[in-house]
């Protein structure tokens, strides 16, 4: 078994050589997918996230990657990354599905599936696509006959795998994932070596949406 840590980037960007240098610190790896495309995705790109999809599918579904292989997956230009893979994959084990992704406080990009989400007392209820971890063999489920299309929405792709499929649990009380839209960034204690945020450390804050701003508290 293997824990392979995988982003996908069309371009280089600051965020992404912050996340690179913390992998190098823990003498770690990252695999960066889609660079060949040279072209912008995401909001810079208005869209075009159906590359993330794409290239996702095709990592997983690689020959030399197996079954029991954990897949790590972080956006690469919104994301800060702390702490260590092995830390990680303590916390990932201590889920029952197989699948985990980060939660967020809203319902997108279909607010009306909203009433379809369980668990409403959670602030984090509904699913974020930007970072997620889980086994090479419930990953596949997910994806097996994925066609690729540039104007795919990853995130509702994984939100209705979410809804239809018994594969994903969602990070509700930010183990490893926080995604800060909606929150106070406040509220968020950042020093390089942790993240803390109402008692939890997650290993990644992610500055989800359009508005980038925030990040700059934690560069």
């Amino acid at each position: 078994m293997v824990l392979h840590y995988i982003t996908v980037a069309t371009k280089p960007h600051p965020i992404l050589e912050n996340i690179k240098k913390q992998v190098n610190a823990n003498k770690e790896k990252i695999e960066i997918l889609g660079i060949e495309e040279n072209r912008y995705i995401g909001w810079q790109g208005n869209g075009n996230f159906g590359i993330k999809l794409r290239e996702v599918h095709d990592y997983i579904f690689r020959d030399e990657i197996e079954e029991k292989d954990i897949i790590l997956f972080t956006d690469a230009y919104d994301v800060i990354y702390s702490g260590n893979l092995e830390e990680i994959e303590k916390k990932y084990r201590k889920f029952e599905k197989p699948i985990v992704f980060g939660g967020e406080t809203e319902c997108n990009p279909l607010p009306i599936l909203k009433a379809r989400y369980p668990n409403e007392e959670e602030k984090f209820r509904y699913l974020n696509s930007g970072m997620f971890i889980g086994t090479a063999e419930a990953l596949r489920k997910c994806m097996e006959g994925y066609v690729y299309d540039d104007r795919h929405d990853d995130q509702l792709f994984w939100t209705y795998r979410y809804l239809e499929r018994d594969l994903i649990e969602i990070d509700y009380k930010n183990e490893i994932f926080l995604n800060t839209h909606g929150l106070e960034i406040e509220d968020i204690k950042w020093n390089r070596t942790g993240t803390y945020y109402k008692g939890n450390m997650p290993n990644f804050i992610h500055v989800n949406g359009p508005d980038k701003a925030d990040l700059n508290k934690f560069l």
